[in-house]
């Protein structure tokens, strides 16, 4: 079983990757700082970087602490669901909270099992799911607004510069903390552990290679490219102030997600320079799939342990 576990959870870093190559590279790709394989390179870096030193505090992010302890089953069904809507909400060009959709197949199996649930600890993580995206906004308000003042005083040449770096800071940070936050969750919270470094290095490297396939499909387009259109220095502020949200999340083992961070900024940055230009429809889709995934979630996930 622990075989299968651990095939589960590499399949899982594969999807995640191929869903989130947007968050991984998008700012890097669309800014056009840098080339493609740069762009990877530097993402490919972020992520291995965050799972080595940071992704331990992840272990607890689901067993040990919304359920004392957990089953094979639960582990099974948690897994699957996240691959089938991941794989699903992926080939609709949709953004999928990675990790909410796991959280709730989790608590879903879990209660099927009988296993008893720690209700303020999920309560406290359902409610860092609301306040994420909204403190994302007021940061990227503040931080596009600073920005903005400040490259006011530059020569172009000196603006280029400061476009390009943060393109690529912006780009580290992201995938740093998507790697602590997101592949620490799989490797601890799915029971992984048991495989060791070899284990987490397997989950690390499917998700570079889901990274990899995402430059061929639509969706990673879907954030930066798609839903509106922001001047490189709001890039770089909302994904600035999305890494520091899912970075402080990190720090109390709450499983974040990154794609709900990045709207959030994404809406703060337009109000900050009165943006109009929404594409309101996929946010509205997006937003919707937020709310009906981990509801769905939890109910597969109750329902796959009486079947396995």
């Amino acid at each position: 079983m622990d075989d299968f576990l651990v095939g589960l959870a590499v399949a899982m870093g594969f999807m995640f990757g191929w869903n989130n190559g947007s968050l991984l590279f998008g700012n890097l790709r669309g800014s056009g700082a840098t080339s493609l394989r740069t762009a990877f390179a530097v993402s490919a870096l972020g992520l291995t970087l965050g799972v080595v030193v940071e992704g331990s505090k992840m272990y607890s992010g689901m067993v040990g602490s919304l359920a004392p302890s957990t089953t094979d089953p639960v582990l099974v069904a948690t897994m699957l669901t996240t691959l089938a809507f991941t794989l699903v909400l992926t080939l609709a060009s949709l953004p999928v909270s990675f990790s909410m959709v796991m959280v709730t197949a989790f608590l879903g199996a879990s209660v099927s099992s009988a296993i008893p649930i720690d209700a303020t600890r999920s309560s406290e993580v359902i409610l860092f799911w609301f306040v994420a995206p909204v403190a994302t906004a007021a940061l990227t308000f503040l931080t596009y607004e600073l920005i903005v003042r400040s490259v006011a005083r530059f020569g172009l040449l000196a603006v280029d510069a400061f476009n390009r770096s943060g393109s690529t800071i912006s780009a580290l940070l992201v995938s740093y903390t998507l790697g602590a936050n997101n592949i620490g969750l799989i490797y601890g919270g799915t029971g992984a552990t048991s495989g060791g470094l070899a284990t987490a290095a397997a989950i690390t490297l499917a998700a570079l290679a889901g990274t990899a396939l995402s430059t061929q499909s639509s969706v990673s387009g879907t954030i930066g490219d798609r839903m509106l259109s922001l001047s490189p220095q709001g890039v770089f502020s909302v994904f600035a102030a999305s890494a520091l949200v899912v970075w402080i999340g990190t720090q109390f083992a709450v499983p974040m997600s990154m794609s709900q961070c990045v709207l959030g900024g994404m809406l703060g940055a337009a109000y900050a320079k009165n943006i109009t230009v929404l594409n309101r429809r996929l946010a509205t889709e997006t937003m919707s799939v937020w709310v009906v995934a981990p509801v769905l979630a939890f109910v597969a996930g109750y329902l796959l342990p009486l079947i396995l």
